[in-house]
């Protein structure tokens, strides 16, 4: 799993475009509808782009805490075999100034949790910011 982060438009889409360019793709928006496709092993790379918005989905809707249910999620897509497949892009929402209001305050929290499980188990991290890519962790297989 590749896992790319970095604030709110700063060329994270673009870069994935530019760096998966020559593979097949297949992309997916959790902006409108922050519900997680049901996925399959295929040929080609999975795009999960907009995870901060499935992680407020779950504060919404699930009894459990979110970056629980990110856990559990990870291990699932692992056990699945579209581990090496996925690409999941995600904005950051922990900076700046903390939010008066109470449930923005648990998604800023929430994400960082759900965002740390992400990388602590992601083959690669990038952190893009203006475009540029920033390699945080790349395991070698």
């Amino acid at each position: 799993m590749h896992f790319v982060f970095g604030g709110a438009f700063t060329g994270k889409r673009k870069w994935v475009k530019q760096h998966y360019a020559s593979e097949s793709i297949k992309w997916h928006y959790l902006y409108g509808d922050p519900v997680l496709p049901a996925f399959e092993f295929e040929e080609s790379y999975i795009v999960l782009e907009g995870f901060e918005h499935y992680v407020k989905e779950l504060i919404h809707g699930e009894l459990e805490s979110p970056h629980l249910v990110v856990k559990k999620l990870i291990q699932k897509w692992r056990d699945s075999g579209v581990w090496e497949q996925l690409i999941v892009i995600g904005t950051e929402v922990g900076k700046g100034i903390v939010p008066l209001d109470p449930i923005e305050r648990q998604w800023r929290d929430e994400c960082g949790y759900a965002y740390q499980h992400l990388a602590a188990h992601a083959r690669k991290v990038d952190h893009i910011w203006y475009g540029i890519a920033n390699r945080l962790k790349e395991e070698i297989q």
